[in-house]
């Protein structure tokens, strides 16, 4: 066919004009294409392929795989380019429309590293790219981020690791407008529903009823004439991410500190329990290092580290682990951070024989640096990461389909699927093996694509656990046991 021909020209077809920004020229076409149906349908073909093609470039650029801000920003740029074609060159035509997000969602649903990196955009831009930034600026940022979103088939991938970054900005107070913050979770609300955004909403919640809870206590008796100034947040454990709790021994001022406020916040709220994450606190000391004073922001691990050079000179290392009670992993890490660093070297490890690894062993001597010198009056002593050790908030993978489904993502499907089987059957009673299989895929496609092998399993699972039964006269049909 003559369309054909015009369409696939090397030089001048449409693949060309969607590589030079012919917008006029691509519009001219659809004009002169509009009554030949197959012609329209080639342009949005080749326009697929070249979305496509673009796709993958920018997911296979070594460069972009490294930099989350700049994948996401070129992928945003990809939709822009060709959102203005579809408005100016297709007239808005609903089937391009539906064209383009085929496109996209064909080549960033391969694995789950858009999801992840889509994560981290929003995590930079909330911690630092909103600074300067006008309220409409802000704004039309979070629609091209809800735009990506909106292509994602790992929803429930998203929303797990924009939970952990949204702990570590909240709890750290890294954010630099709650407004904004807020803006993205109704978003993310009106395109997933409020059960999305419930545990997100819920954390927020947490930190405003810490900051009032905060001012009650420093106002009671409790807390009067304390030389420590404490902040707690109390987080409800069903709405942030599950954490490991890390065992330590306080030093015995800090101890009774917390333990007035445990006794009045259980006064308060009886029947809970606390349990104390001293792995995500801070602390701030005042330090006299030689000559000089500085006021350290630590981790409280390194702070309870840091507070036994009160009572001795000099510790090794086994002492510190025995005093502390501080797992070995976490305190290696905690310890290495508060000598290993040139510009916040606050500890010297002595003797020095094992300083080619810079690990510390069990006989190495600690003491207090009294060489230090800096200018700053207060100083941030960074974490060192350990090698092999597992990221906080892992970074994925770069080689294609590596970049895998979190094993807490994996557990909470493996719940849902069941829980949506349990409904429907409840309401069906009896459903074949294939339709049912089609009903859960449909109620669950909002927050992943359940695969039929996964859907087998936990129908197994709940015929084992005596939800469900196989007919007698067909096994391939389940009846719904009440």
């Amino acid at each position: 066919a003559h369309f054909q021909t015009l369409i696939q020209m090397e030089n001048s077809g449409c693949k060309a004009m969607f590589a030079a920004d012919k917008v006029d020229d691509l519009g001219r076409m659809y004009n002169l294409f509009q009554r030949a149906h197959m012609a329209i349908k080639e342009v949005q073909e080749v326009m697929k392929e070249c979305v496509r093609t673009a796709g993958q470039e920018i997911m296979q650029d070594p460069e972009k795989m490294k930099d989350p801000v700049s994948y996401i920003t070129a992928l945003i740029a990809l939709k822009h380019k060709y959102d203005h074609f579809v408005k100016f060159s297709f007239k808005d035509c609903q089937n391009f429309q539906q064209a383009l997000k085929s496109a996209f969602e064909g080549f960033l649903n391969q694995d789950t590293r858009a999801a992840q990196y889509l994560t981290l955009f929003v995590d930079e831009l909330f911690r630092k790219g909103i600074k300067g930034m006008r309220e409409q600026e802000v704004d039309t940022n979070l629609e091209y981020t809800v735009t990506i979103f909106r292509f994602l088939q790992d929803k429930d991938v998203f929303e797990n690791f924009y939970k952990l970054h949204l702990a570590r900005r909240l709890l750290t107070n890294r954010s630099l407008s709650d407004d904004s913050e807020k803006l993205m979770i109704s978003k993310l609300k009106g395109e997933c529903g409020h059960l999305y955004t419930s545990k997100l909403e819920g954390m927020f919640q947490d930190i405003k009823l810490s900051e009032d809870l905060v001012k009650a206590y420093r106002a009671h008796p409790a807390d009067a004439g304390s030389p420590i100034v404490l902040s707690v947040n109390v987080l409800t454990s069903g709405f942030w991410p599950n954490s490991t709790t890390i065992a330590c021994n306080l030093p015995q001022e800090l101890q009774e500190c917390c333990n007035r406020f445990q006794s009045f916040y259980l006064q308060k709220h009886t029947g809970r329990r606390l349990s104390w994450q001293f792995q995500h606190g801070t602390a701030d000391l005042k330090a006299v290092l030689g000559r000089s004073r500085h006021e350290l922001n630590v981790t409280t691990l390194q702070m309870v580290i840091l507070l036994l050079f009160n009572q001795q000179q000099q510790l090794t290392y086994n002492e510190i682990a025995a005093k502390t009670g501080i797992p070995p992993d976490e305190l290696k890490r905690h310890l290495m951070s508060l000598y290993v660093t040139p510009k916040v070297k606050i500890l010297v490890k002595e003797p020095a024989e094992h300083d080619r690894s810079k690990d510390p062993w069990s006989d190495d001597v600690f003491v207090v640096n009294q060489a230090f010198e800096s200018k700053l009056h207060r100083l941030k002593v960074p974490l060192v990461a350990l090698r092999g050790a597992a990221a906080e908030i892992p970074m994925p993978a770069s080689s294609s389909g590596a970049a895998d489904v979190p094993p807490t993502v994996e557990e909470d499907r493996k719940h849902l699927v069941e829980a949506v089987i349990v409904r429907i059957m409840k309401s069906r009673k009896t459903l074949e093996h294939n339709q049912l299989v089609i009903e859960v895929t449909r109620h669950l496609t909002g927050r992943f694509h359940p695969t039929p092998v996964l859907i087998k399993q936990r129908i197994e699972k709940l015929i084992e656990r005596e939800y469900l039964e196989r007919s007698a006269t067909d096994r391939r049909v389940y009846n719904y046991l009440a």
